[in-house]
């Protein structure tokens, strides 16, 4: 009897257990479901109970794909390590940390890691793009080309080898053939998201801003889950000033990467923004609020992580506002906002940020530190006017009149319309008493913005050392008309009519 007991209970243990790893093996291969449809926060939720129990290669490495597809990427190094512990040649596991390492501009290990997968699998189509791309983030154009060339020997009808080369002669500025390869991609798999994102970033490079969006929609349509087309499309809308949209698609991408604190770095850039609007507007009791709100968030990005980029580089930004707008604690603002740009490498600056800090340096008079930012600025981009008419009122300020009306007109050059050019190079005629040149800026920034009176005080004035008389007694009662008490208006008027 007591036998016969004991087979049932074991018999029922047995099940049990069965029944047990059938359901962990379940789970496992639903996390595993989840990360190749593109649901990696689902696939982080699943995976991580299962790697409790479950220590397998598949385990660990889908949970750490799933970790660095969603921003945690100290987890997805630990997990994606473990992953080659159970499996020295986990080619997937390899080819992950590389994709990494790179991420993390860790550029010689994640080199290490792709040169490993290659020598197990040679012509491992994923390896050899993913080590192009590591010499294309390292500005090596010609080591990345030279590998996807490799790789159209072996494929020549992978779609991720022409977006490969599409990324490359982006990086290098080629945007032609950046845009051609995107295309070929999109030829061959018209499903495939990251190409539309590629024509997006050509395009947007190019300040082409509805054909970057069209693009980036394209993609996002394609994969709702591309974190990537999320931010890009949120720092388009932001540069087109629609601070409301660019603020969802940057909480767009801090739901799909809860690991990054990049989106809400960003958010709070749009937050910056709409303060600086107000400055501009000279709203200070509006700004303020805008400005903290924004500091409050990347208090608790920086607090997350201390090395982020984007939330040092706001928080500089802010503090350079406040420098401007609060006189009494000028120097300490600015100062605290050159402490948070020294956190950040400049090898990491955008051009905006590079423009920035330049700006901060000529506000200080610090013109030996600002020229060499905007020369490094135009080596990322050559054609973006408003480095030369940043350059420009840099020059202007430290009494380089000549040199600034060089940047001002390249500005002009390629495109930047409006008063302020007009009005600058008017500015550094009239300090070089080149009065008659100076008459023609000052009118032309007065056309470009009627309501401008600093523009009307200025052609009035540079009428009158000119010695044109009757110009400047004109002049100056158009400035009286926008502004009955302008003193000035109404001494000079006296002394000119009555000489006249």
């Amino acid at each position: 009897m007591e036998k016969k007991i004991y087979k049932i209970l074991l018999s029922v243990f047995l099940v049990f257990l069965f029944i047990t790893q059938l359901s962990a093996q379940n789970t496992l291969q639903q996390g595993i479901n989840a990360v190749k449809k593109g649901d990696f926060l689902s696939a982080v939720n699943i995976l991580s109970e299962v790697v409790k129990k479950e220590k397998s290669y598949d385990a660990y490495y889908y949970y750490g794909e799933a970790l660095l597809k969603t921003g945690s990427f100290a987890k997805a190094e630990e997990y994606l390590k473990k992953a080659l512990s159970e499996d020295d040649e986990g080619i997937n596991a390899i080819l992950s940390l590389g994709k990494l390492y790179t991420k993390q501009k860790k550029y010689d290990l994640a080199e290490s890691y792709y040169k490993r997968g290659l020598k197990i699998e040679p012509e491992n189509i994923n390896l050899l793009i993913g080590l192009a791309d590591n010499f294309s983030e390292q500005m090596k154009i010609d080591d990345a080309i030279k590998v996807l060339t490799l790789a159209t020997t072996y494929s020549k009808e992978n779609p991720k080898v022409y977006i490969g080369l599409g990324e490359a002669y982006l990086t290098r500025g080629t945007f032609k053939l950046a845009e051609d390869y995107f295309k070929k991609a999109i030829s061959l798999n018209q499903n495939i998201a990251s190409a539309y994102v590629g024509l997006g970033q050509v395009y947007f490079k190019q300040k082409k801003y509805n054909q970057a969006l069209v693009e980036l929609d394209k993609g996002i349509t394609k994969d709702p889950n591309y974190a990537d087309a999320y931010l890009l499309k949120g720092k388009i809308l932001y540069f087109g000033n629609s601070y409301s949209e660019a603020a969802e698609a940057f909480n767009q991408y801090s739901k799909l990467m809860p690991g990054s604190q990049e989106g809400n770095s960003y958010y709070a850039k749009t937050l910056y923004a709409q303060g600086v609007q107000y400055i501009e507007k000279n709203i200070i009791e509006q700004a303020i609020p805008k400005l903290y709100d924004a500091m409050k968030i990347l208090d608790d990005v920086i607090k997350n992580d201390p090395k982020s980029i984007t939330g040092n580089l706001y928080s500089a930004y802010i503090y350079t506002e406040l420098a401007d707008i609060d006189t009494s604690n000028k120097v300490e603002n600015y100062n605290k906002a050159i402490d948070y740009f020294k956190k950040v490498d400049l090898k990491n600056y955008e051009v905006e940020d590079l423009i920035k800090l330049a700006k901060l340096y000529s506000n200080l008079k610090n013109f030996d530190e600002a020229f060499p930012l905007y020369e490094k600025a135009l080596k990322i981009d050559s054609t973006d006017a408003q480095i030369y008419y940043e350059w420009g009122k840099s020059l202007y300020k430290s009494e380089n009149y000549s040199s600034a009306l060089g940047k001002f007109q390249s500005a002009q050059d390629l495109g930047m319309k409006g008063y302020l050019p007009h009005l600058f190079k008017g500015f550094c005629y009239y300090s070089m008493k080149k009065y008659e040149d100076a008459i023609p800026e000052f009118k032309s920034a007065v056309e470009a913005n009627p309501t401008y009176i600093l523009a009307k005080e200025f052609l009035a004035r540079a009428y009158r050392f000119a010695g044109k008389t009757d110009d400047a007694i004109k002049a100056y009662e158009l400035v009286l008309e926008a502004d009955p008490g302008n003193q000035e208006a109404i001494d000079v008027l006296k002394v000119l009519k009555k000489s006249n």
